[in-house]
């Protein structure tokens, strides 16, 4: 008996080998299917475009003079990254002619107001932001809006 486990075990696992292999061949044939699909696309293009070099000199086109540029598909050609130039005018003071920025200071929270209970314990007041009161306006609406539906 203990030979016909081993060879149930060898069988099982020899079976789940074969599937996986199965599914790898698939999955291979469709990265080849696709592999294919594109050398023909690259090979149509090519045509395409030699047939349309083939018809513009024909027409006496001048397209082989003009500068090729193509445009980037995101930005335009003419941003470009880096800082600033500077004024090249050495003969001003730096600090004439610059105004110095004002920084707008953040708005310090207010602290929350404490009330005393008759026990003596401080407890915070209920008290939103305006934007707290505008989301609570909003969902109440919301609430409102299901409720009618």
């Amino acid at each position: 008996m203990l030979l016909d486990e081993k060879v149930q075990k060898y069988k099982l696992l020899a079976e789940k080998i074969y599937e996986q292999c199965q599914e790898l061949q698939i999955e291979n044939e469709r990265c080849v299917l696709r592999i294919n699909t594109v050398k023909k696309l690259l090979r149509r293009r090519t045509r395409d475009v030699e047939l349309l070099k083939r018809r513009l000199d024909k027409h006496n086109d001048i397209w082989r003079q003009l500068p090729m540029i193509a445009p980037h598909p995101k930005r335009k050609i003419e941003q470009k990254r880096g800082p600033k130039p500077k004024p090249k005018n050495l003969t001003e003071e730096p600090t004439e002619g610059k105004v110095k920025k004002v920084r707008k200071q953040r708005m310090k929270k207010n602290p929350v107001p404490q009330q005393n209970n008759a026990d003596g314990i401080t407890q915070p007041l209920p008290h939103f932001s305006d934007q707290q009161e505008k989301q609570l306006l909003l969902q109440q609406q919301f609430v409102q809006y299901k409720q009618d539906i």
